[in-house]
Parts: C-alpha cells; structure tokens; sequence
C-alpha cells in the first residue's frame, strides 16, 4: 500500500517536501514528489532549513490509478480466459 504525507522537521517544524512510498519504507529521497535533481535516491531526508531528523505528517493511503486500471485489466483479462471454459462447463 502507497501512502502520501509531507517531511515535517522534528526541530524546526519546517515542512520540507511531500513524500510518496509503501507503508514502513524508510524516508529516503527515492520518495520526494518531485525528485530534486542531483540528488542520491537512496539517502536519507534531512530537512532543508535545519539539516535536522524529519518524519512523515499527516500520512494517507494512496489509491494510485495506474494499479487501479492494471488491476481492472488483470480481473477482464481472467474473466475472459475462464469465459470459454464455463460455456463448455456447461455444454458438457
């Protein structure tokens, strides 16, 4: 499960960016919406004022569209693949 939320500094309270990921995943630049150029994915999010921890405020699922439709997709693309089956089921 995605969430969403913004880095909120544990020292300053200063909001540093918006952070997208799955649930638990560490906070990680990887995250950021939008990504800042030149920068490691990897490393850790600092906050931007104060070079202090931060931590994820507000944190809410994210029902992403893209998995939506590829999910919508799988359900028709299997509902096809046993439609032939039930009519033979049938006939049989």
């Amino acid at each position: 499960m995605l969430v969403t939320g913004d880095l909120k500094c544990l020292h300053c309270g200063h909001i540093t960016a918006r952070w997208v990921g799955p649930k638990g995943a560490p906070l990680t630049f990887a995250g950021l919406r939008p990504l800042p150029p030149g920068t490691d994915p990897a490393a850790p999010v600092r906050c931007g004022r104060c070079q202090g921890p931060v931590y994820l405020d507000d944190a809410t699922p994210v029902a992403s569209s893209y998995r939506l439709r590829r999910i919508q997709r799988l359900r028709q693309q299997l509902a096809a693949f046993d439609a032939p089956r039930r009519k033979r089921g049938r006939a049989a």
